[in-house]
């Protein structure tokens, strides 16, 4: 993040509030990592807009209780619980599966859930844990929902990213040391991740618009450096002193992070100028990602590299042909 970047949203009044959100009556919404933070305030704002609102979490528990939260905030009653482990890449496609099966459009879906600095670890499939979270179970939850996606009229998909994508070099993801522990630094992991994301924004939406989806509008956001369970292994680093008062201090509040992504799933702006495979800032600023993460030829390599690494660690016949893309 750059101290201009950091200055600006920490110090300045957002320009754009969830309150210039229109009604969402008759939208369908999913939230991943949605028990709290970033999530939740989405959730909660779609909710209050009227958008049928599915909340993705792992703890039954907890994310009930945000669901039950809602409901008494806002009203709603369509406000929905789906459980998936995004360490567990079966629940993933099994909460996709759900939501499919009730023959539901999909108008909005904010690919909210992510780990940040997280010590060396392998998910359940054997993938390292900031990329099977934040790249690859965003990656098949996505592709497993398509066909509710496919059934709205003008589909949008945000993909949460991060101003850390700045911490990659002009040689990109080093895809080799995916799984080696011996070379593993989380915090140039998670800025590989969040570069990820923006490949899986920009090939995403040109491989709809490929396969006939060509209303769908995919775009990634950096929310800001916000004050949530996120940075939980931040102060791990840091020290706790020192981490708190960063965090109390310099970092905003998950009202304020939130505010990018709502922009971006529900604005009418977003329609009527046709942003698609675009980065926003806060407060709900239209940027442009790094060079590297521009690189086409990167992104397309990340997208193989996608398959291969779900084929080998998920299952043999898991590609992008099989999904329709």
């Amino acid at each position: 993040m750059t101290i201009g970047s950091l200055f600006t949203q920490t110090f300045f009044q957002p320009s754009w509030t969830a309150r210039e959100l229109p009604s969402l009556t008759g939208k369908v919404a999913i939230v991943t990592g949605a028990s709290a933070g970033l999530g939740k305030v989405t959730a909660l704002e779609l909710a209050r807009k009227g958008a049928h609102v599915f909340l993705v979490g792992r703890s039954e528990a907890k994310t009930q209780a945000v669901v039950d939260d809602i409901k008494r905030e806002t009203g709603s009653s369509k406000v929905e619980l789906l459980l998936a482990d995004f360490l567990d890449l079966p629940t993933v496609e099994a909460a996709a599966d759900k939501f499919v099966a009730r023959g539901l459009p999909l108008d909005i879906l904010v690919n909210n859930a992510g780990i940040m600095h997280a010590p060396f670890e392998l998910s359940k499939q054997g993938i390292e844990s900031q990329f099977a979270v934040n790249h690859f179970a965003t990656t098949v939850f996505t592709v497993r929902l398509l066909p509710a996606i496919k059934r709205a009229a003008v589909p949008r998909i945000v993909n949460l990213s991060s101003l850390a994508h700045l911490g990659v070099d002009s040689k990109g993801i080093d895809y080799a040391i995916l799984n080696d522990e011996a070379k593993y630094d989380r915090f140039a992991r998670y800025s590989e991740t969040k570069l990820a994301n923006i490949y899986f924004t920009t090939q995403l939406q040109k491989r709809l618009e490929a396969a006939g989806v060509k209303s769908a509008l995919v775009n990634a956001v950096h929310p800001g450096v916000v004050k949530t369970e996120l940075m939980r292994h931040r102060t791990e680093v840091t020290g706790s002193a020192i981490g708190s008062v960063m965090i109390n201090s310099l970092f905003i509040s998950a009202d304020k992070g939130a505010l990018t992504q709502l922009y971006v799933a529900a604005d009418p702006e977003i329609e009527a100028k046709q942003y698609r495979g675009r980065y926003f800032v806060p407060y709900a600023a239209l940027a442009e990602p790094t060079a590297v993460a521009k690189n086409e030829e990167f992104a397309a390599k990340t997208w193989e590299w996608t398959q291969e690494i779900l084929q080998k660690h998920f299952r043999k016949s898991w590609s992008w042909a099989a999904a329709g893309l």
